[in-house]
């Protein structure tokens, strides 16, 4: 994690972009400041600021202030989150996540013929939460920089096409009813960002709820990260460097679980979570500037209607699995 002399251009460059999409984003509410801040990233990267000078800086920004996010995450979870739910909001989250996963990892590999690394972080990506699962899982599973940034990509791209679209269709397909509305959003937006932001757009209790729901996933990052790492010591890399028998569970992880139970059972002071919680919102647009400056043109081409359609096929598999899953839970 330490910062060298050619590094300072990179991060400091990366800094710039994500406080001006901060600064914009309340101008631009249906984007929201990580998608924004990756677009900005995508075209500054390959316009004003593609020489390799800022390359070092630029990846030390996008790897490790996101890790220090997802860890003090923990501070804005816990395990009551579940009780609020009920058992049918609990049972709703774990099938949607579950088949979410299944269905994206055998459709990456049989239909779109990606990586099995590429193929589990667009799983865990739409099933948890967006690039800080993303940040998660690849270094559990030894995915590549490539394979990261461009699932990255795919899974911000795809919430920002949700965040646009459920406010729209969500309250006319469940006649309006805030707490299923907001299982939907929940239950399916990307990023706690983007639920955040998709949530805000509808109004009503669905601002209080959908993050309640998006945060019982949050709480399952832990479990998905061992399960995948498990998972990775079967697969064979493609460009990854192959992930050791033994499951390596990386400190962020760890330590957002501790955070997660001492936030649960300690009544902590409104200043640390509120802290913890504006960290880890301006971490994650940082994480999403490296991206979108480290995402070159020649790497959106090689792969860019692959994952834009597996991206896609994903979205509209969440978005029809979850209304049906609230049909049958409800009735």
């Amino acid at each position: 994690m330490a910062i060298k002399r050619n590094m300072v251009a990179g991060i400091l460059l990366t800094l710039a972009v994500s406080i001006v999409a901060k600064l914009l984003s309340p101008y631009l509410p249906s984007l929201g400041g990580e998608a924004l801040a990756m677009l900005m990233g995508i075209v500054l990267g390959n316009t004003l600021f593609a020489h390799e000078r800022w390359n070092a800086g630029v990846k030390w920004a996008e790897k490790y202030p996101i890790e220090i996010g997802i860890a003090v995450l923990g501070l804005n979870v816990t395990l009551n989150n579940m009780a609020t739910l009920g058992w049918s909001g609990v049972i709703f989250i774990l099938l949607q996540m579950t088949a979410t996963i299944l269905f994206v990892m055998w459709i990456g590999g049989r239909v779109f013929k990606v990586a099995p690394q590429s193929a589990m972080l667009m799983g865990a990506g739409n099933a948890v939460c967006g690039s800080s699962a993303i940040a998660s899982v690849a270094p559990a599973i030894g995915a590549s920089d490539n394979q990261r940034r461009t699932a990255v990509a795919t899974v911000s791209l795809a919430g920002v096409v949700l965040l646009f679209v459920l406010p729209v269709i969500g309250p006319e397909l469940l006649h309006h009813n805030d707490m299923l509305v907001s299982a939907l959003i929940g239950g399916t937006v990307q990023s706690v960002g983007q639920v955040s932001g998709t949530a805000s757009l509808v109004g009503g209790d669905v601002v209080t709820y959908a993050p309640i729901f998006k945060m019982l996933r949050v709480v399952l990052l832990s479990a998905v990260v061992i399960l995948m790492s498990r998972y990775a010591t079967k697969a064979t890399p493609v460009e990854g460097v192959a992930p050791t028998s033994k499951v390596k569970v990386p400190w962020f992880v760890v330590t957002f679980i501790v955070l997660v139970v001492i936030n649960s059972f300690v009544s902590l002071p409104h200043v640390l979570t509120g802290t913890a919680h504006e960290v880890t919102s301006f971490f994650g647009i940082v994480n999403l500037a490296g991206i979108g400056l480290n995402l070159k043109w020649a790497t959106i081409k090689s792969s860019g209607a692959t994952f834009l359609g597996y991206g896609l096929v994903t979205i509209i598999f969440q978005v029809v699995l979850a209304l049906g899953l609230i049909t049958l839970l409800t009735h």
